[in-house]
C-alpha cells in the first residue's frame, strides 16, 4: 500500500473548500490547489495511506471507483514530480 508523505521543505496555507497554496522552500516554487486538491492534501497531512485516502474520497464524491483511483494516482504522482510529496512504499 502506497504511503505518501509531505516533503519537509513544503509549507501550506490552511486548506478549505476554496483551496490552498503550497510553497516549496527548497525550490522557491509556489503551487495552488483547488478545493478537492486541498482536501487530499489535508488527508496526506493526517497520514492517510493511498487506499485509505481513496476510501475517504469515495465517501465524498460520486464517481466510478476506478476513475477516482486513476485521478488520485495521477494527482499524487504530479505532487511527487513537483517535489511536494514523497512515496515511501
Amino acid at each position: 500500500m502506497a504511503q505518501f508523505v509531505i516533503h519537509p521543505d513544503v509549507r501550506t496555507t490552511p486548506g478549505d473548500e476554496d483551496g490552498s497554496v503550497l510553497i516549496n522552500l527548497e525550490s522557491g516554487m509556489v503551487f495552488s490547489l483547488n478545493g478537492v486538491g486541498a482536501k487530499i492534501w489535508t488527508k496526506v497531512e493526517e497520514g492517510l495511506a493511498f487506499e485509505a485516502l481513496l476510501d475517504s474520497l469515495a465517501q465524498d464524491y460520486v464517481i466510478p471507483h476506478q476513475q477516482l483511483r486513476s485521478d488520485l494516482e495521477t494527482f499524487m504522482r504530479e505532487l511527487e514530480k513537483k517535489g511536494l510529496v514523497r512515496c515511501l512504499t
